[in-house]
């Protein structure tokens, strides 16, 4: 990550609630959550956000980060910070 810069990521899942393997299978139906907050094994790829700078959205697909009011509140308490 850049220095000096605060980097955020949002992750959706269709699953309905945390099930590592459900994350791992299932994830928004494009990608795996793991893959969508960035979290490899291999060292080099992994971009390693602050845990309170990831959200996962569960029971949603990438089209409804768009308009759900709860990422639009995280997002905003993100910016206020």
């Amino acid at each position: 990550m850049p220095a000096g810069v605060s980097c955020f990521a949002i992750a959706a899942t269709t699953s309905s609630e945390a099930s590592a393997l459900k994350d791992a299978l299932i994830g928004d139906g494009l990608v795996p959550l793991r893959s969508a907050l960035g979290q490899y094994d291999e060292a080099p790829h992994s971009l390693k956000f602050d845990a309170q700078n990831q959200l996962m959205a569960h029971s949603m697909n990438p089209m409804d980060l768009l308009s759900r009011t709860e990422v639009a509140a995280q997002v905003l308490t993100w910016l206020a910070t």
